[in-house]
């Protein structure tokens, strides 16, 4: 976590500028190592509608027990829920990759300054460190739940021009301002925009079965900022007869990366925030099951020990990494600022036809490009359910997931991927071979996605009134276990 501080602060305030290719190299590497730094997951497409305990503080609207089967109380004993999911697309995907792992990365890969279309990438994860959830009523199935996860957002967009002009001083090849003076096409710099932010949340989830065909819930929570950095460009201006550029935008951070400490990684008070979800399915007549969700609507309001540039910095792409960064750092001032977290709009069909289960998903990210449509097929036999998953990103790139999971009315445990041939090629970043990894890293890796997670529930099996074995105060404990009695012996 320091390690992506401090990085981070190199990506966001010197190579979110993208001072060098050194620097950029640093943006991926820090922002893909505090993911993992928090296995957490992203979308996990499978487990919608499944009704697991993850399910049902994603989806608030959903139902973790089951009435005769399932224990009154569920939760995960800080087991966490977790996984990650990383995705590159784009005419620049392969520099970039190549940047994570290289100093001189981005001189691997030849990029076309006069491309039409943009690179963007994104991680995200999302994990659940504690669940907690009990089913308050049979009558309309009332559920409480709380929660506490960390989430990361990050993701980029950016042309092959940023890349070419601001790469590595150590290249050997041909001077990137020049190259990019000898375009053809129209200036792209002002386009980039790259954001990452890292929170806690703890939420409040309240669900009821309002009628037969219609449950309805809700999730409040409370935010704790960790760290935010953000770039966004404005506009881009190369002074004459130098190689240094004027560069208009907005440049945030929530820390100076001189006073990071572990303290910046503990939930408080410092960068407050707020978010809700609201959640509702749907029983037709027909067999079809429909899930809406508004999910995650919120902000944070980083503090005042933040900083932010909204004005001018001049940038020399061939100068020293080092002043260059002291420089940006001297620029910023202490202001607070807010920012929105990645809410998305949801909505789930899905059917029972036998041991099988069709679904189709669409998840719209509402503050930014992203967004997901997603088939997915599930199939059934007694505790075993498997699932098959094959989703096209808003951002070009298509997806094959699966997920293994064994779910009993108390017991589940899951595990899969959104993602699993890039997540299977990925694997080549385990070689220690450093030619073996720069030759396969380019076959086609174009990001990486895993889960995993478990919950139990305990307590008394909760049942239909007609079902009930359960009487409050004959069978609540068993004779002679009253705390009185034990302190005092029998009334007589």
């Amino acid at each position: 976590m320091m390690v992506y501080a401090t990085s981070f602060a190199e990506v966001m305030m010197g190579t979110c500028m993208l001072i060098n290719c050194k620097s950029a190299r640093c943006i991926l590497l820090s922002t893909l190592a505090f993911a993992w730094a928090h296995p957490v997951a992203a979308q996990k497409f499978s487990l919608y509608g499944t009704g697991t305990l993850w399910d049902s503080f994603e989806n608030p609207s959903q139902k973790s027990f089951e009435l005769d089967n399932s224990r009154q109380f569920a939760s995960n004993f800080f087991f966490p829920n977790s996984g990650v999911n990383a995705s590159f697309s784009g005419p620049g995907k392969a520099a970039l990759k190549n940047s994570i792992l290289y100093d001189n990365g981005l001189s691997y890969t030849p990029l076309d300054v006069d491309s039409r279309k943009f690179n963007r990438f994104n991680v995200s994860t999302n994990t659940y460190l504690l669940m907690f959830r009990l089913l308050k009523t049979v009558k309309y199935q009332r559920e409480l739940g709380f929660s506490w996860q960390t989430r990361a957002e990050t993701q980029g967009k950016l042309h092959n021009q940023a890349l070419i002009v601001f790469k590595t001083r150590t290249d050997t090849s041909e001077n990137g301002v020049i190259q990019y003076m000898d375009r053809k096409g129209k200036d792209q710099l002002s386009a980039t925009n790259i954001e990452a932010q890292s929170y806690h949340q703890i939420g409040f989830t309240y669900k009821e079965q309002y009628n037969k065909m219609f449950s309805y819930g809700v999730k409040v929570s409370y935010l704790s900022g960790i760290a935010q950095n953000s770039i966004k460009v404005s506009s881009v201006v190369l002074i004459p007869r130098t190689n240094t550029f004027n560069i208009d935008g907005d440049l945030k951070s929530s820390y100076n990366y001189h006073d990071i400490d572990r303290d910046y990684l503990n939930p408080g008070f410092k960068n407050p925030g707020m978010s809700v979800s609201l959640s509702g399915n749907f029983k037709l007549k027909n067999g079809l099951y429909v899930l809406t969700n508004l999910k995650d609507i919120g902000f944070i309001r980083w503090g005042k020990k933040s900083y932010r540039n909204d004005g001018s910095i001049v940038i020399d792409p061939l100068g020293d990494s080092n002043d260059q960064l002291n420089y940006i750092q001297n620029s910023l001032v202490q202001q607070r600022y807010t920012t929105l977290i990645n809410g998305k709009a949801e909505a789930l069909v899905n059917k029972e036809i036998g041991a099988f289960k069709p679904s189709i998903l669409i998840s719209k990210s509402l503050f930014n490009h992203s967004g997901d449509i997603v088939l997915m097929n599930s199939y059934r036999y007694k505790v075993l359910n498997l699932s098959v998953s094959g989703a096209y990103n808003l951002n070009e790139y298509f997806q094959v997931g699966g997920q293994v999971m064994l779910k009993s009315p108390n017991v589940e445990f899951f595990i899969g991927s959104d993602n699993i041939l890039q997540s299977y090629h990925s694997t080549v970043l385990l070689t220690q071979n450093e030619e073996s990894r720069k030759e396969n890293f380019n076959e086609g890796i174009a990001g990486a996605s895993a889960y995993i997670g478990f919950a139990l529930k305990f307590g008394r099996v909760v049942s239909y009134p007609q079902n009930e074995n359960y009487i409050p105060g004959i069978n609540h404990r068993m004779p002679g276990t009253g705390i009185l009695r034990k302190l005092f012996g029998n009334r007589d």
